[in-house]
């Protein structure tokens, strides 16, 4: 049985990017999903889309990658303080004694439509299109079409954010990912590595900011890189959740 990727895109001229999401669903749901995407990107707080595209492609079973999610700890903080205190006992963690040049580098990623790619050590951007970033695509949950449904008819953070990070870090070369949300309304982020699993911070930035972005921390050679880009953005995968 074949499945469908699928890719909404919604923007207006006054706000830029309003809306994205993609699911990889199976042929005898791909109108049902392409309706609910549809009706996300019409039914945005951030206003009306002028411009809405649907990007729909078949992928082959075999294609999909199938991995559990990440084990979820929760860090409770009272402000962005405190939260990014609890990202640099992360970061040292996991060796990276330079965590707060890595957290002023983050600061530069919330202008990015993707997220940057740094060598965790020499802190070198390794990017091909700055302005562009990597994406992360070609994922979504393995789970009931309940939840599935529920996922399409308004953003959840969490479930997308949980999806994104586990197949990012599921990479060898991926030493963690640092996310902050662009969503004004939103203002818990995650720090994620296969070490110590998704550990999401109930504050990182304060209410009603527009910033936001992520950093995959990267450790390996050049042949290294082109093919944990290459996996990034384009390997198909479904992540088992609950």
């Amino acid at each position: 049985m074949n499945r469908y990727s699928i890719k909404m895109r919604a923007s207006n001229k006054e706000e830029g990017h309003i809306s994205g999401a993609e699911k990889l669903v199976p042929e005898e749901e791909l109108e049902l999903y392409c309706a609910r995407l549809l009706a996300r990107a019409l039914r945005h707080s951030k206003g009306k889309p002028d411009f809405i595209n649907l990007k729909i492609e078949a992928v082959a079973e075999e294609e999909i990658l199938r991995l559990p999610a990440l084990k979820v700890t929760t860090v409770e903080t009272s402000n962005a303080g405190e939260g990014l205190d609890v990202v640099r006992g992360y970061l040292d963690r996991l060796g990276l004694k330079r965590g707060e040049e890595i957290l002023a580098l983050w600061g530069q990623s919330f202008s990015m439509r993707g997220a940057m790619l740094l060598d965790a050590d020499s802190l070198q951007r390794l990017e091909p299109d700055r302005e562009r970033g990597i994406r992360a695509t070609y994922m979504d949950m393995e789970t009931a079409d309940i939840a599935r449904q529920s996922a399409c008819e308004g953003k959840n953070h969490f479930n997308e954010a949980l999806v994104l990070a586990t197949k990012v870090v599921s990479h060898p070369n991926i030493l963690a990912e640092l996310c902050i949300s662009d969503d004004p309304e939103y203002v818990t982020g995650y720090i994620a590595s296969r070490e110590f699993g998704y550990v999401r911070v109930t504050r990182l930035k304060e209410p009603g900011s527009p910033m936001g972005g992520r950093i995959f921390l990267f450790r390996g050679d050049e042949k290294d890189r082109e093919d944990c880009i290459r996996y990034l953005q384009q390997q198909k995968v479904l992540v088992h959740v609950g």
